[in-house]
C-alpha cells in the first residue's frame, strides 16, 4: 500500500502536468490569435528589440517576410524625431512597471514612406522576464484628416476675419462721413459697394460652413422647385456686376427651366463662378452654358485663364483641398467644390472638370431631366424662346 507521502508526490506531479498542458493550450490559443489578427502585432523585449511579429505587421511595414524584422530594434522603423515616443513607452512599461501604455507615432515602411500608427502596449511575464505585447493600427488617414481639420480651423478664422474687419472699417468711416443732410459722394457710394461685397463673401463662407456641418450629420436635404436658370445665374453673379470687372456670358435660352433645389443650385453656381474668378483673374469673360442631352442637362462654367495643373485635378473635389492662382494650395476654405459635388450627387447627377494649361478651365455638372415628386413627373427642359 502506497504511503501518504507517495500519493502526495504523485498528486503534485499530476497537477503540474495539468498546469503544463493548460499553459500549452493557452499558448496555442494565443499563437492563433496573434498570427490571425488583422491588426499588426509584435512582442518586444525591455530594450525594444523585436522578438516576434505577425503577418499583418510585415504587410504594414511593406516587407516580404518576418525574418527581415525579427531581431531588429523598433527605432530602426521610427524617424529620429519620434524616438522620444518609444523612450516614453519603455520608461512607462518597464521602469515604472505600468501595465498599459498607448501612443500615436510615426513608423517608416521599407520603401521609406511614413505611416501614422496607434500603438497600444501591455507587459506580461515570460520565464522570469517582462515582455511587451504591442498592437499597431494604421491611422494615417485619420491623422491626415485631423491635420486638415486643424488647418481648416486656422484658415476659416482668417477667411472670416478678413471680410469682417473690412466691413467694420468701411462702416466706421461711413459713420464719420455721414451726417444729416450729407450729400452722397462717389467715394461714399464706393464704400457701400465694398461693404456689400464683403457681406456677400461673409455670407458665402457661413453658408459653406453650415452646409458642411449638415453634410457631416447626414442632414442635407433637397427642396425641389421649377425655376429658370437664367434668372438664377443673374442673381448669383450680382457681386461680379458690382465690381464691374467681370462679364458673365449666359449661353442658353432665357426660358431654360430646371427642376431642382434652387437654393442649393445657386450655391453650386456661386462656388463655380467664384472659382473662375479666383483662378482666372486676368480673364474677364466667364461663360455659363446649359444644354440638354440624353435625358440629362449639363451646366458648365468656363474661364479662359491659365488652367489647372493635371496633378491637382483629381483632388479638386476633396474636402479641405485648396488651390491658389498659381496652383499652390493656399487660399479659401477648401469646402466649396466638395460641397458642390455632394449637392449634385444628391440630385442624382455628377460633377467634373476639364482644364488645359494656357487655355482655361471648365467645371460642369449634370442633373436628370426628369424627377418624380409626390407622384408627379417634373421635367427639366429647354423651351422655345419667344422672339
Amino acid at each position: 500500500m502506497q504511503s501518504i507521502e507517495t500519493l502526495k508526490k504523485e498528486n503534485a506531479a499530476l497537477l503540474e502536468e495539468i498546469r503544463v498542458l493548460k499553459a500549452t493550450d493557452d499558448q496555442k490559443r494565443f499563437r492563433t490569435i496573434f498570427e490571425e489578427s488583422r491588426l499588426a502585432n509584435k512582442i518586444i523585449s525591455p530594450d525594444l528589440t523585436i522578438l516576434l511579429v505577425n503577418d499583418a505587421l510585415v504587410r504594414l511595414l511593406g516587407y516580404d517576410n518576418k525574418e527581415e524584422i525579427i531581431g531588429r530594434h523598433i527605432l530602426d522603423y521610427s524617424p529620429p524625431g519620434d524616438h522620444a515616443h518609444w523612450a516614453m513607452l519603455q520608461k512607462t512599461l518597464w521602469n515604472k512597471e505600468t501595465p498599459f501604455f498607448s501612443l500615436e507615432t510615426c513608423l517608416i515602411r521599407k520603401d521609406g514612406t511614413p505611416i501614422w500608427c496607434q500603438v497600444t502596449s501591455i507587459v506580461f511575464p515570460d520565464m522570469g522576464a517582462l515582455l511587451g505585447y504591442t498592437i499597431i493600427e494604421d491611422i494615417t488617414e485619420q491623422h491626415q484628416l485631423k491635420l486638415y481639420k486643424e488647418e481648416f480651423i486656422s484658415v476659416a478664422s482668417h477667411e472670416l476675419k478678413t471680410p469682417v474687419t473690412s466691413l467694420q472699417a468701411n462702416l466706421q468711416l461711413m459713420g464719420r462721413l455721414l451726417t444729416e443732410g450729407t450729400v452722397v459722394t462717389e467715394r461714399m457710394a464706393q464704400m457701400v459697394q465694398y461693404a456689400e461685397k464683403h457681406v456677400i463673401k461673409l455670407s458665402t463662407l457661413v453658408r459653406d460652413l453650415l452646409t458642411s456641418s449638415r453634410m457631416e450629420r447626414g442632414e442635407l436635404s433637397l427642396n425641389k422647385t421649377t425655376f429658370k436658370l437664367k434668372e438664377l445665374v443673374d442673381e448669383c453673379c450680382t457681386h461680379l456686376r458690382m465690381e464691374g470687372k467681370y462679364h458673365v456670358n449666359y449661353r442658353s435660352s432665357k426660358l431654360f427651366t430646371v427642376f431642382a433645389d434652387r437654393y442649393k443650385i445657386d450655391q453650386v453656381l456661386v462656388n463655380l463662378v467664384n472659382n473662375a474668378v479666383k483662378h482666372a483673374a486676368d480673364s474677364y469673360e466667364i461663360e455659363v452654358e446649359a444644354v440638354h442631352r440624353d435625358g440629362v442637362i449639363r451646366v458648365s462654367v468656363s474661364d479662359k485663364g491659365k488652367g489647372i495643373a493635371t496633378e491637382n485635378l483629381a483632388h479638386l473635389f476633396d474636402r479641405y483641398f485648396r488651390l491658389s492662382k498659381d496652383n499652390n494650395r493656399t487660399t479659401g476654405l477648401g469646402l466649396g467644390l466638395y460641397i458642390s459635388a455632394e449637392i449634385i450627387r444628391l440630385h442624382g447627377g455628377t460633377m467634373g472638370v476639364e482644364s488645359k494649361i494656357g487655355e482655361g478651365t471648365t467645371f460642369w455638372f449634370t442633373i436628370p431631366r426628369e424627377a418624380k415628386l409626390n407622384g408627379v413627373i417634373h421635367h427639366t427642359a429647354l423651351k422655345a424662346e419667344l422672339v
